[in-house]
C-alpha cells in the first residue's frame, strides 16, 4: 500500500513575484488561492512537512512553507539556519556549481515536534557525497567517508537511512553518534549502459521501491524515454522488477517522491508515475537558461508518456527560473 495522506502531492511554482510561490494541484489542474513567501534559496529536499533549502554561503536551512503564507503571519520558528557546509568549496566553485551544490537533502524527524530525534543528511557535490547533522546534537556537518559517494538518493525508513547509487546498489545505515554505524550493502545494482536517474519512493513507512528513469538527449533537451520499477524485497536483499503498481500513483522529484492510493484522490491515474524535470548532474550543474521540458505521465500497464499539465499551467513553469517541487500539503490548508 502506499501513503495514507489525505490529497495528492502538489507542486510549488515560483511566481514571476520575488520570494512568492504558488501552490498547483496537478489532480485538478487548480492553482491554489494560497501563496507562500519563502527566502530566495534552492530547494534541494522536503520531508515531514519542511523544504531543505541551501544558499551561495553553503548555508542549509529547514523551512516550513505552510507557515510562511503570504498575508497572515508567519511562525518564527517557520526557518531554522543550520551550520554551513565546508566554506572551502566556495573559494574555487564558480555559482552555477555552488547553487547546486547540495543534490538532494531529506530529514529523520520535524525538527519542532521532535528535535532531538532530527537528523538532516544531504547529498553534496557533483560526485553525490554524504554528510549530515544532528539537530540539538551537533554544531558541525559530519563529512561521510568515500565509501559512500555517487549517491543518488536518500529515504529515511524507521530508524535507518538507505542511500542508492545509480542503478540501484542500495546501503543502509544508523547515525547514533558523530558518525555512520551498521552500514551494510541491502541490495547490488541493475546492470545498464544507458543514462538513468534513480529514485527511493517509501511505501507504508516500511516498504521501499526504486524507480530507474533512463534518458536520453534530443535537440538540446532532456527527454524520459523508459522507466523501470523494481520493489526491494528485504528477506533475499535483492531488487525485484514490478510489471505494475496497481493502485498506487508514485510523484517523482529530486526533492521529494511519494507513492499515494491514486482511487482516494478524483483525477489522480493509478498506475502512473508523475515526473518532473530536476537537476541532472550530467548537465554540468545548473544552467542559467534551463530547457525543463522533461516532464509527463508514465503509464506503467501501457509503456506510455503523455503530458499532465495544461498550456496555461505549463506558462506559469516556464516563466520562472526555479524548477517545480512536489510537497505534501496539510489538510488545514486545504
Amino acid at each position: 500500500m502506499a501513503s495514507d495522506c489525505h490529497h495528492p502531492p502538489m507542486l510549488l511554482i515560483h511566481t514571476a513575484k520575488k520570494g512568492t510561490w504558488n501552490l498547483y494541484n496537478p489532480m485538478t489542474d487548480n492553482v491554489l488561492d494560497v501563496q507562500f513567501k519563502l527566502p530566495k534559496k534552492r530547494f534541494c529536499g522536503f520531508a515531514k512537512g519542511w523544504l531543505i533549502a541551501m544558499n551561495m554561503n553553503l548555508v542549509v536551512t529547514l523551512i516550513n512553507p505552510f507557515y510562511r503564507v503570504k498575508g497572515k503571519k508567519k511562525r518564527e520558528d517557520s526557518i531554522i539556519n543550520l551550520p554551513p557546509l565546508d566554506r572551502n568549496y566556495g573559494n574555487f566553485l564558480h555559482e552555477q556549481v555552488i547553487a547546486a551544490f547540495v543534490i538532494k537533502a531529506t530529514i529523520s524527524a520535524d525538527p519542532i515536534l521532535n528535535p532531538n530525534d532530527c537528523i538532516v543528511v544531504v547529498m553534496y557535490e557533483g560526485s553525490g557525497k554524504l554528510a549530515f547533522i544532528r539537530l540539538n546534537k551537533d554544531t558541525t556537518w559530519t563529512y561521510v567517508d568515500e565509501s559512500l559517494s555517487f549517491i543518488q538518493d536518500v529515504v529515511h525508513i524507521e530508524d535507518k537511512f538507505y542511500v542508492v547509487k545509480e542503478g540501484g546498489t542500495l546501503f543502509s545505515f544508523d547515525i547514533t553518534s558523530q558518525c555512520i554505524s551498521n552500514k551494510q550493502l541491502v541490495a547490488q545494482g541493475i546492470e545498464s549502459d544507458e543514462v538513468q536517474k534513480t529514485y527511493l519512493v517509501v511505501l507504508n513507512d516500511k516498504e521501499l521501491l526504486m524507480v530507474l528513469r533512463y534518458i536520453t538527449f534530443k535537440d538540446g533537451c532532456r527527454v524520459t524515454k523508459k522507466v523501470g520499477i523494481f520493489k526491494l524485497n528485504f528477506d533475499e536483499y535483492e531488487w525485484v522488477e514490478k510489471n505494475t503498481l496497481g493502485d498506487v500513483a508514485l510523484f517523482l522529484g529530486d526533492n521529494f517522491s511519494i507513492s499515494v492510493v491514486a482511487s482516494n484522490f478524483s483525477g489522480c491515474r493509478s498506475n502512473c508515475i508523475y515526473f518532473n524535470h530536476d537537476y541532472e548532474r550530467i548537465e554540468g550543474g545548473y544552467d542559467k537558461k534551463p530547457l525543463r521540458r522533461d516532464f509527463g505521465v508514465y503509464d506503467v500497464e501501457r509503456q506510455s508518456f503523455s503530458q499532465p499539465y495544461t498550456p496555461d499551467a505549463k506558462a506559469l513553469m516556464e516563466k520562472t527560473m526555479q524548477p517545480p517541487y512536489w510537497v505534501d500539503v496539510p489538510t488545514f490548508l486545504l
